[in-house]
């Protein structure tokens, strides 16, 4: 069917047409939205994705349709707002909201397609909005999982490059920062030698342009043996070790830019701050505990899931075969300790955070999703809290965000952008209070009548994973988004230093 773009936007819905046409035409709704800057056609585009019914779409028509309207609201976010200005580096918006949930939705849609190059696309997009939010960490990861299904794929690089150099901006120690700037230039030297549009060459050479004016391009391009350092001093830690790099769940930035040996360890604290004088040290020890319960659950998790032999103190445990496929054993225990050990450790950062930023709430009322908010009494409704807007820190911009990945039954709270979100809910409500099952042969599903959660071991495993990479993400985004807030204090008083020594391993008994 031959329609101009008017006969397009004249219509009153796109229903009537194939899978393939819908997606042709926003697509074209758009991309001539975009280019004339006309912002009215480009919310005509918005609501016809709205109206759309999507019972007769293939999967692979999903993906392109959910790509195309975040492409859509990204659109909408460039023609309304000012790059840079404060309203684009807000906080929160629609616009970040809707292309966040429709790329997600695209690449879960996405996940047996052969379009290789699309499920591409969409993953660089991904991982271009979380650096964009201030989930920085999380972004690298995006734009690897391109890297392993097109090595070559040069937006990846570039992006790659281009995050590292911002993300090594807020480093404090200059050990990673300089190599952080070395893989910088390593990939944005591969994006801007590809084919690639223009204004993106024009942007990474700028950044390659910065990086060999502050570095010789001579030291930029000898990265060290990264592989040389040591990982432990047994077969079985350095199994257990080689299995964090792999999964990158050290709490070390390191380990979003490289899985070789240098990453291996958990160096992350806090930075150096400054406290009143009769103040203790209280951040750094909430901030021991975090990292303590993260660095166990990891390892429970890590031998739940690769120490499968009968443990002895599973032996002579008289239990019933209820023909289920049900699993009980202490290596399952121990999967399930580390998702609720990980899940808990939310409402310790925001905890840190209530006192740091002297938010107000109750410590008794503290909860990672809430702190962000103060309560309106003209509107009856919540509103991001001041005090959390003008910080205009790009690391708890991110923290904000990785909260909206997290349901809260409370009303006010329960939108969320992480389809996933309300399911990880539940699984932690029923593993702490009610029947939790654990299968080795069978489909997840809430069963005898709403009283027990059964999930299958594989499908528990890697949500547990999951649920850990995003708690590593948000205690780096903690460290680095109070390092931050440190550099903005005005020292007015004299200041008596404190240096704290490294607690010795022998200790940890």
């Amino acid at each position: 069917m031959d329609l101009t773009i008017k006969d397009i936007l004249n219509l009153e819905d796109l229903n009537e047409f194939s899978s393939e046409e819908v997606t042709n035409f926003l697509a074209i709704i758009f991309e001539t939205g975009r280019e004339s800057r006309d912002i009215e056609q480009i919310r005509v585009g918005l609501n016809f994705s709205e109206r759309q019914k999507l019972e007769k779409f293939s999967n692979d028509d999903k993906m392109t349709f959910h790509y195309n309207i975040a492409n859509g609201w990204s659109y909408s976010q460039q023609l309304t707002q000012q790059l840079n200005s404060p309203e684009f580096w807000s906080f929160n918006s629609i616009e970040l909201e809707q292309q966040i949930i429709n790329l997600r939705l695209a690449y879960s849609f996405s996940q047996n397609s052969k379009d290789n190059f699309k499920k591409c696309q969409i993953l660089t997009n991904l991982g271009n909005l979380f650096s964009h939010l201030g989930r920085f960490s999380e972004a690298q990861l995006y734009w690897q999982k391109v890297l392993k299904i097109d090595s070559s794929f040069p937006m990846a690089h570039g992006n790659i490059g281009f995050g590292l150099f911002h993300y090594a901006k807020v480093l404090y120690d200059n050990g990673h920062q300089f190599l952080f700037f070395q893989f910088a230039h390593k990939h944005l030297k591969k994006s801007i030698n590809s084919e690639i549009y223009e204004d993106a060459k024009l942007a990474f050479k700028e950044i390659v342009s910065q990086l060999e004016t502050i570095i010789k391009k001579e030291e930029l391009e000898n990265i060290q043996d990264l592989k040389s350092f040591s990982i432990g001093t047994t077969e079985q830690e350095r199994e257990y070790r080689k299995w964090c790099l792999k999964n990158q769940l050290f709490i070390n930035p390191l380990n979003d830019v490289t899985t070789e040996n240098i990453a291996g360890h958990d160096c992350l604290l806090l930075p150096t701050m400054t406290l009143k004088f009769d103040q203790p040290p209280v951040y750094q020890t909430i901030f021991n505990q975090i990292k303590q319960e993260f660095v166990s659950a990891r390892h429970l998790l890590y031998s739940g899931i690769n120490e499968r032999e009968l443990h002895y103190s599973d032996k002579e445990n008289l239990q019933l075969d209820t023909l289920d496929y049900a699993v009980y054993s202490y290596s399952s225990e121990k999967v399930k300790i580390a998702f609720r050990i990980c899940y808990s450790i939310f409402d310790k950062i925001g905890y840190l955070l209530n006192d740091y930023l002297n938010l107000g709430f109750k410590p008794e009322k503290v909860t990672f999703r809430n702190i962000w908010s103060l309560y309106d009494k003209q509107t009856k409704s919540h509103k991001l809290n001041p005090k959390v807007i003008q910080t205009q820190n790009w690391a708890l911009r991110g923290l904000y965000w990785l909260s909206r990945d997290l349901f809260d039954k409370n009303e006010e709270f329960s939108s969320n952008i992480e389809p996933e979100a309300r399911e990880l809910a539940q699984i932690r409500n029923f593993i702490e209070h009610k029947s939790f099952k654990i299968i080795d042969i069978g489909q997840s599903a809430i069963q005898d009548n709403g009283l027990t959660y059964s999930i299958a071991r594989a499908e528990f495993e890697t949500k547990t994973i999951n649920l850990m990479k995003l708690i590593r993400a948000a205690m780096i985004y903690l460290s680095l988004g109070l390092n931050l807030e440190e550099k903005k204090k005005k020292i007015t008083k004299p200041v008596l230093p404190i240096d704290f020594v490294e607690l010795k391993d022998d200790y940890k008994r």
